[in-house]
């Protein structure tokens, strides 16, 4: 009997030492798999969990699609955005070119050690109530300012430019996007009106477009329905009249809804303009020879996983591929040229921050982020980074969010800033922002390391922001970067070292993107103001 109990007692001794050894060696190898009992987990350090790509991440296993072409729409015209969206002359999209990673131009003197306030354009404020409360003036989310570089030829065509900047060299002007539906156009030195606004007479929560090829047109979307009409208008800017409208609540769309908050983009060589829409469509038109919205082919799109529609991130788009995130979580690319999926990628949650790309020995790579909103009050945010080509991903950098319920409106925590790719001296860096972290209202600006993933700083900020930073350069390739909160911080850091040069609490309230030109910054406020900031 005695050794039937030393044998019994020395299997369990072996079976518990193996269990124990297998769970541990789980616990790191494979944190998602909990075998262990639970006060020994939690003895254990913490160690976050890989991403693997599933079939479903892989492949397009899960979307079903469907091409709504019109009769002799040509779908083989070979369609080619490269790294250039005439940059000498100007910001004409979000964050800059159809890469969606650069949102300045120029450089500045030296080593900034101060900000000042320059310039205050003042807004109209529409006090009209719609469904969705009262939006006022100045501009919210993504609200980001253009500035372009008129040559002479094209300046001498602007509708009403006030004689003044006729003969001015070098004039750049300012073209922004109101929540009060006006599109104001503004001197870039003086914040000065250059000729009188237009308007749709809608809230315009998104950023305007202007046609790289400096033709005169301009796209703008509508945030919010507050009328008969609701969705996507074009403006020739040298007759100063709205040329085209087309509605957003389309009835060959999953949904009806009718928002266009996303960002288009020009192709300069076939004329064809990539516009996603919160209907959940993406629309690739050939504009008209008389500057009018021509032949339309439609993407529509579902996926089983993950089935809610509607697009506001930004497309970022490489020589013929398109890349998309939607509010369902799915991120995915398409060939521009054949509007065929190539693949598509589980990214959790609502995706609105935009499409960022970037080359790397000649292979193009995405950076993106997701919101805390479909996983409930509380969950995980991402900053990811994936292989282009392949939707495969490298690796990913994460922090625990939380949204909420404010005023009867969702207040999404998570990642909603674009990620921006650093240059120059901090070319091996990518900056982005958290927002709302650790069940708190606050924001954390993140620098991770290009290659690894890995966390080089960060900075506490004073409160969350869904406004996307942006990166200066001095003549040296030394890197600032700038970026706001929602309660109004400015602030200016060393993007290599993440020391802060300048912080500063202002009365305004940020959720719009800035831009900048050398030393100067432009940015829109909530309420009723463009404000201009010097880096000096």
């Amino acid at each position: 009997m005695k050794k039937v109990i030393i044998i019994i007692l020395s299997y369990s001794l072996v079976f518990v030492v193996g269990y124990l050894t297998v769970g541990i060696i789980l616990h790191f190898a494979k944190p998602e798999v909990k075998m262990l009992p639970a006060f020994i987990e939690d003895a254990l350090p913490e160690v976050e969990a890989e991403t693997q790509l599933s079939l479903q991440q892989q492949s397009l296993e899960g979307m079903d699609y469907r091409l709504i072409t019109p009769d002799k729409f040509d779908t083989t015209v070979p369609i080619y955005f490269n790294e250039d969206y005439n940059e000498a002359n100007g910001i004409f999209c979000f964050r800059g070119n159809a890469q969606r990673n650069h949102p300045t131009r120029g450089v500045i003197q030296k080593r900034p050690s101060t900000i000042v306030l320059d310039w205050v354009f003042e807004t109209a404020y529409d006090s009209r109530m719609t469904d969705f409360g009262v939006w006022g003036g100045g501009s919210g989310w993504t609200g980001q300012p253009l500035v372009i570089r008129w040559p002479e030829e094209q300046r001498k065509q602007l509708f009403q430019l006030d004689p003044a900047f006729l003969d001015r060299q070098q004039f750049k002007e300012v073209i922004v996007g109101s929540l009060s539906g006006n599109i104001y156009f503004l001197d870039f030195e003086t914040g000065k009106a250059t000729r009188p606004h237009l308007s749709i007479g809608n809230p315009i929560k998104g950023t305007v477009s202007v046609d790289p090829r400096m033709n005169g047109l301009m796209t703008v979307g509508q945030g919010i329905p507050n009328g008969d009409r609701f969705g996507a208008y074009l403006f020739d800017l040298f007759s100063g009249k709205e040329v085209d409208y087309r509605a957003g609540m389309d009835l060959s769309s999953r949904r009806l809804w009718g928002a266009h908050d996303s960002n288009p983009l020009f192709d300069a060589e076939t004329g064809s303009l990539f516009w996603p829409a919160e209907n959940g469509q993406i629309y690739k038109t050939v504009i008209s020879e008389d500057k009018t919205f021509g032949a339309t082919q439609k993407f529509n799109y579902g996926v089983r996983q993950r089935p809610d529609l509607g697009l506001e991130a930004s497309m970022g788009a490489f020589k013929n591929l398109g890349f998309f995130g939607d509010n369902g979580g799915n991120v995915f690319c398409l060939n521009l040229t054949t509007m065929r999926p190539v693949w598509l990628f589980d990214n959790i949650d609502d995706t609105d921050a935009s499409m960022v790309i970037e080359l790397e020995d000649k292979t193009p790579f995405l950076y993106l982020g997701n919101e805390v909103d479909k996983q409930g009050p509380t969950g995980t945010a991402y900053i990811r980074k994936l292989n282009a080509l392949t939707g495969k991903e490298q690796w990913h950098f994460s922090r625990p969010c939380s949204g909420s319920n404010v005023g009867g409106k969702a207040n999404s925590g998570g990642v909603l800033a674009t990620v921006l790719p650093g240059k120059e001296k901090a070319n091996d860096l990518v900056f982005g922002i958290f927002s709302r972290t650790n069940n708190s209202m606050k924001g954390e600006f993140v620098a991770i390391d290009k290659q690894t993933g890995k966390e080089r700083y960060s900075i506490a900020m004073d409160a969350y922001s869904w406004a996307s930073p942006i990166d200066m350069y001095d003549k040296r390739g030394n890197c600032y970067i700038f970026f706001t909160d929602v309660y109004g911080t400015i602030y200016l850091i060393d993007g290599v070292t993440g020391a802060v040069i300048h912080k500063e609490k202002t009365g305004y309230v940020f959720e719009s993107s800035p831009v900048a030109w050398g030393n100067r910054i432009v940015v829109g406020t909530r309420g009723k103001t463009i404000l201009s900031f010097l880096v000096l």
